[in-house]
């Protein structure tokens, strides 16, 4: 899911973009402990480059890591500014994550937040029609969560009228 940025060889030599580098490298490899080292390193070279924290939040979703990738992504949000394609790039990890939590009523909500977001940049380089597809999705999940659960109750019932029965025929 990382989106890997230019780095532009005027930027190079900061020890952010050598950390960003490093961290791209060791998640293309899978090596996601690395990653999140690389761009820890980054994000202290440069803490309010929300870059660094976006890729971290990525690497650590990756990692299954979802509270500390929740942490990043917050703190990349909170770092943005006027970065319109970061910005969309970080609402939709957000939304994706809330999904994979099984957050589904605040998933809906953040992909509507991204669907808005996009919509309104279209600088941004987003796409809107993901956020109203997720939140068909999440709908369905949700649906199918509530019927599952009926059907659990029933099965339970069930087997406790069964075992009921089967004490009461063993006495």
């Amino acid at each position: 899911m990382l989106a890997c940025a230019v780095i532009h060889r005027d930027q190079g030599d900061q020890p952010i973009w050598e950390a960003l580098r490093r961290g791209d490298n060791s998640y293309v490899a899978r090596d996601f402990d690395g990653a999140i080292a690389a761009y820890r390193e980054a994000i202290t070279a440069e803490p309010q480059n929300a870059l660094g924290h976006y890729r971290a939040g990525e690497a650590q979703i990756e990692k299954g890591d979802l509270k500390e990738a929740e942490a990043a992504i917050a703190s990349g949000l909170r770092f943005v500014g006027n970065d319109s394609m970061l910005k969309a790039k970080l609402e939709y990890v957000l939304a994706d994550l809330r999904e994979r939590q099984k957050s589904y009523d605040d998933a809906s909500q953040k992909w509507t937040e991204y669907e808005t977001f996009t919509t309104a940049q279209p600088d941004a380089k987003g796409y809107p029609a993901s956020g109203t597809e997720r939140k068909r999705v999440v709908e369905a999940w949700k649906k199918l969560s509530a019927d599952s659960a009926e059907v659990k109750a029933r099965i339970e019932k069930r087997l406790k009228v069964a075992d009921d029965a089967a004490r009461k025929n063993a006495k």
